[in-house]
Formats: structure tokens, sequence, C-alpha cells
């Protein structure tokens, strides 16, 4: 029996060393650009997600003109727009992100294709009825707020999870040049 338990405890003893190695491996390919463009992002969805929860509000009070909300509508969109550019460049970098902010690429770029294409929508339901209490165009201005604010939340998530895992992968290698 003694003589089996010899060699897992090397096998044992070289898994424990290559992990921390392969690990630290992926944590240095994380790519400052992807950083760099979430927090633009965030920026922006910022000014997207206030502008939306305001239109919101206007549906509960009768709030303005359907030109008013027409105007409102279009600086939102070039929000939207600006987003939208910022998320090619996001997906521009996905090839060399790792692969947790390829994930968190993914997310991101999908909730606002949802903000783009639902802001598209609302702004053709208005057009056509030209009456902003006009169901269904109250419940798209709900879901604006409500996806601006999921995506807020998946950019603020994401970053604080980069700026918690640079503190770690700090705090790992001071470990390990200490223990050498």
């Amino acid at each position: 029996m003694n003589a089996r338990k010899g060699p897992c405890v090397l096998l044992l003893c070289i898994v424990c060393v290559l992990i921390p190695s392969i690990s630290y491996a992926q944590a240095t390919s994380d790519n400052p650009s992807v950083t760099a463009q979430l927090n633009d992002a965030k920026t922006i969805v910022a000014k997207i997600k206030k502008d939306a929860m305001q239109m919101e509000t206007y549906t509960r009070t009768g709030g303005p003109s359907w030109k008013t909300h027409a105007s409102a509508l279009e600086k939102i969109k070039a929000d939207v727009n600006e987003l939208q550019q910022n998320m090619r460049g996001l997906q521009s970098h996905r090839t060399v992100a790792s692969p947790w902010q390829q994930d968190a690429i993914d997310r991101i770029t999908a909730l606002a294709n949802d903000l783009a294409t639902n802001m598209n929508a609302a702004i053709d339901r208005l057009n056509k009825s030209k009456n902003p209490t006009t169901p269904p165009y109250p419940e798209y201005l709900k879901a604006n707020t409500r996806i601006a604010t999921d995506l807020a939340d998946e950019i603020d998530a994401t970053i604080d999870y980069a700026q918690n895992k640079a503190k770690l992968d700090s705090l790992g290698q001071q470990l390990d040049s200490s223990a050498k």
C-alpha cells in the first residue's frame, strides 16, 4: 500500500505546483483595453439609464406631448448609438481578451443589443401613434429602464470583478515571492 502512496503523493504535489502557475498565466492575459472600454460604456449607460428613468416617469404622470417624447427618445437614441459603437470596440478586443472578459463582453453586448432593439421599437411606436399613453409605448419605456438598469449593473459587476481579481492576483504574487 505504501508503494502506491508514493507516486500518488508525488502526482498531487506536481498538480498543486502547476495549478497556481496555470491560474496565474490566465490572470495575466486580462486585456486592459477591455476594462477601459467598459469604463467608457459605464459613462454612456449612466446617461441612458437616467434619461430612460425620466421617460418612464412621463408615462405615470401623463407627461409632456408626443413631440417632447420624440425629442427625448432621439437624445437617448444618440447615446444608444454611441454605446453600440463602444460595443463594436469591445467585440474587436474579444479575441485577445481573457476567457472571463470574453464572457462579460458577450453578456454586455447582448444587453446593449436588446436596449437598441427596444429603443427603436419605442420610437417606431410613438411615431405611429403620436400618443405617448397608447400601449405598448409605455411598456417599451419601462423595458428601456429595466434593460438600461440591468446593463449598468452588469458593467458595474464586471468592473468590480476585474478590480477584485487584480487585487487577488497581486496578493497571490506577494505570497509566491515571499514563499521563495
